[in-house]
Formats: C-alpha cells, sequence, structure tokens
C-alpha cells in the first residue's frame, strides 16, 4: 500500500492512497495510521475493476480509476485517468481549488444539504410505477401537509424542476380566460411572475413598487377592486431580489374578500417564514432553499377553492397541465417520470424540518442573521431593507466605495465561501448574503473574518 499524495487541509481530500491488494479493509488500516478519521477525506488510485469495487466497500470520498479506460469503466470509478494525466485531474477535482472543494454556499440556492440529504438522493434504483414509489409520494404529501397546517381538502402537486415550473403551473391555472391577474412586482421575481404570466397569453396588470420596500397592500387593494375581470392575485413572498417579505397575511385576505384567487411565490419562504395559508389558494416553493433538499423537485399547495378554478380553467400546457399533478394526489401516479433523487431527498429534508418545528427552524435562521447584522454593523456596511421588512435568510448590502462585486466575490472564494450578486438595477451596487441550508454559526464566524480581511484588503 502506497500514499501517493497528501493533499492540503484546504483540499476535500486529506490522504491519497494506491492499495497494493483490492481489499476495503487497507483503507481503513491507512487512515488509522495516517490520522485521518473521515473515510469520506481519503481518495483511493484503483489500477483495476477490483479495487474499484474495494473502495466503493470502504466509503471512500474519492475513487480514480487509473488505465484503461475500457477496462475500468464498467466498474463505475469517479473518473478514469491516464497515469501522466493523474496529477493535474486530481489538482483540478481535488485539489485545494478543485471542483470538488468544499465552498461554504451563502447564496439564495441551491442551499447547502446534510450528507443524509445527500445518501438519500444516492439511494436505489425504482421505478414511479411500483409501490416504491407509491410509498415515497404519500409520504411526502403527508409531510408537506403537517408542515403547512393543512388537511386533506388541500391537494397537493408534485413536480419535477425547479421553483419557476411550479409558479408557471399555478398561474396558467388560476385565471380563466378573458379575466385578468393583477401581479405585484417590487423586485426580479416579481417581474418574473409577470413575464410567465404574459408568455402564457394571460392578460396582466401590475401594481410596481420600490425594490426596497414592502408592498403597499392598500395600493393593491384599490387595483384589485377597480378592475372587474381581476380573477386572480400573484405575489412573491420573499422577493431574494434584496431579502424582503411582502405583507402576505394583508394581500391575501384582501384577495380573499374580493373573491379573488391568490398565487404566492414562497419558494424561499416556505418552511422559515411565517406563511399563514388563510387566504392562498395557490402556493408554491421548492425542494431546495429553506427546506435544505436537493434541487430539482416543486411542488404546489391548492386550496379547494384553488382546485375548483383548476377545473373551470383548460390546460394550455402539457408539461405543466396542473390539472393532471392535482389527479396523483388521490392516485400517486405521476404524469411524467418524476425527479425521483431528487424527491427522496427531500423526504429525508421534511424529516428534519418536521422535528425541528418552523418555529425552531426561524429562530436558528435568526441567530444566523444576528450574526450576519452585527457583522455588517461592525464593518460599517450598509443594509438596503429596514430590519423590520427583512426576511429571516437574505441580507442585501452596498458594496463599498471602489469595491467592485467581482474582486470581493473572488477573494472570498478562496477563501471558502461564495456571496451573490445584486440583479437588475442594483447589479453593480449590492452584494447578497444569503444564510440558507445546512450552516453553522461556526461557519458563518468563520466568513465574518474573511469578509473583514477581503475588505481590508480591498478598500486600501
Amino acid at each position: 500500500m502506497t500514499t501517493t499524495a497528501e493533499a492540503t487541509t484546504a483540499a476535500p481530500i486529506e490522504l491519497w492512497l494506491e492499495l497494493e491488494a483490492a481489499d476495503p479493509f487497507a483503507v481503513f488500516d491507512a487512515m488509522r495510521a495516517a490520522g485521518v478519521s473521515d473515510v469520506r477525506r481519503v481518495g483511493v488510485l484503483c489500477p483495476t475493476a477490483a479495487h474499484v469495487h474495494a473502495a466503493r466497500a470502504s466509503g471512500a470520498g474519492a475513487v480514480v480509476g487509473v488505465g484503461d479506460a475500457h477496462e475500468l469503466a464498467a466498474s463505475a470509478p469517479d473518473v478514469v485517468v491516464a497515469r501522466d494525466e493523474l496529477e493535474e485531474v486530481l489538482a483540478g477535482r481535488w485539489g485545494p481549488e478543485g471542483t470538488q472543494r468544499r465552498l461554504v454556499l451563502l447564496n439564495p440556492g441551491p442551499a447547502l444539504t446534510s450528507d443524509a440529504v445527500k445518501r438519500a438522493a444516492s439511494g436505489a434504483d425504482i421505478c414511479h410505477r411500483e409501490p416504491e414509489y407509491v410509498e415515497l409520494d404519500r409520504r411526502i404529501r403527508s409531510k408537506l401537509r403537517r408542515l403547512a397546517g393543512i388537511d386533506e381538502h388541500w391537494r397537493v402537486a408534485l413536480l419535477s424542476g425547479s421553483g419557476t415550473a411550479a409558479n408557471e403551473a399555478a398561474l396558467r391555472a388560476a385565471v380563466r380566460p378573458g379575466r385578468v391577474l393583477v401581479v405585484v412586482v417590487n423586485g426580479i421575481y416579481g417581474e418574473r411572475l409577470r413575464e410567465s404570466a404574459r408568455r402564457a397569453g394571460i392578460e396582466t396588470i401590475a401594481v410596481d413598487g420600490p425594490w426596497t420596500e414592502p408592498i403597499d397592500a392598500e395600493r393593491v387593494a384599490q387595483v384589485v377592486a377597480s378592475e372587474p375581470r381581476a380573477d386572480a392575485l400573484a405575489l412573491v413572498q420573499h422577493e431574494t431580489t434584496v431579502g424582503l417579505l411582502n405583507p402576505l397575511a394583508e394581500l391575501s385576505q384582501l384577495a380573499a374578500a374580493l373573491d379573488v384567487r391568490t398565487v404566492v411565490d414562497s419558494i424561499s419562504a416556505f418552511g422559515v417564514e411565517v406563511t399563514p395559508l388563510d387566504g392562498i389558494d395557490f402556493l408554491t416553493c421548492t425542494s431546495n432553499k429553506c427546506l435544505h433538499g436537493l434541487p430539482g423537485a416543486a411542488f404546489v399547495l391548492v386550496s379547494p377553492a384553488g382546485s375548483r378554478r383548476v377545473l373551470d380553467v383548460d390546460p394550455t400546457s402539457v408539461a405543466l397541465d396542473l390539472r393532471t399533478y392535482l389527479e396523483a394526489d388521490t392516485t400517486a401516479v405521476p404524469p411524467f417520470t418524476p425527479a425521483i433523487p431528487a424527491l427522496a431527498s427531500l423526504d429525508v429534508a421534511l424529516d428534519r424540518v418536521l422535528a425541528e418545528g418552523i418555529d425552531g427552524r426561524r429562530e436558528r435562521y435568526a441567530a444566523r442573521c444576528a450574526l450576519l447584522d452585527a457583522t455588517l454593523e461592525r464593518l460599517g456596511l450598509e443594509q438596503l431593507v429596514a430590519p423590520g421588512a427583512r426576511s429571516h435568510s437574505i441580507r442585501s448590502v452596498r458594496l463599498p466605495e471602489g469595491v467592485s462585486f467581482a474582486a470581493l466575490h473572488d477573494r472570498l472564494r478562496t477563501r471558502g465561501f461564495v456571496v451573490y450578486a445584486g440583479q437588475g438595477a442594483l447589479a453593480r451596487e449590492i452584494f447578497r448574503i444569503a444564510c440558507m441550508g445546512e450552516l453553522e454559526l461556526a461557519d458563518l464566524d468563520r466568513f465574518a473574518r474573511a469578509l473583514e480581511h477581503v475588505l481590508g484588503e480591498l478598500r486600501v
């Protein structure tokens, strides 16, 4: 057994091994000798298929086939590489700056996920027409109802795709022919709702507002009340453009009073923010973001009134026909092949949320934001959104004079942290810090020190 390389602690692999014998226990012997306790931090170089199988059996974090690609490919190593290319490939993938390096993602999705969630996605392959999938499907729907606090009168649509797919399915089902959709637009994602409706052939009326302030509910009420053809109101609960919360309860209640269906984009809010469903008819979300599942699945929670509206609207899409997805709520038979790995990960992620409780998760997020707020104040950085309107997961911050986002991003990334740029008109003015996903306060504390150091360099 030969240790071929020892990576730095910044790399995802601490110890590289090439085994003399195809024996998984040899990996553990080498770990003990090297003082490495986590097998996921071990890489194994495998000259034969038997070595690949042994490395897989040990749970090694990287399994690299070294030699003939034709002979090794069937054993499914992570990559097959020629001996003379080995150094370059290992550095490019598993080196301190490699693609497999663990970064602390402080962007508003995709959010960091737990090992349990990742393992769920890599479990046994199942067919969506078999009992195993039916059980998975029914578990997820039951857990979503428990999390939202709704009963069986509400229906659940599970889709494969991003949250935008859920939004488009809901919008297409919410507005009857010849009627109008009123859209709240005070950020990029409100603009996306308006554009999604326009492309679906739905006439829209926008209620525009500043990107840094909650929309004025009275203005929205006036617009809806003055338009006799208003059939639905669409809004974003949490505008991740700047980390702004809109007055969801007020808006949904005023729409219900006017017998107007409400479509709520809760993609980056559900699971953490207070989301009262009274007056809401279509609530959309995704498997990642504040739920901490893997990206790739989305869902729509549909009220009884929303279900009746779906039946009144002829489908305008095959892939985004909400009616067919709602039928699967009863049959557990999806209309198309679902993103099973993403759903399997969502199943596990929901267990964590339910055990923690939304209140508990919100408290955990609030502690993260408190640390960020204290850091930003200490560093003299200006936030765009007033304290009372901020979400529990995003902070939007003005770039200091003379500091570009590109320079800030790149220097933070070299220290293991990814922050996000502003959008639209704010692209050159701000940066965003998100604290979604499986983060620890220690991660944010390290980020605070890195941010202070980087700004000290860039402000010179």
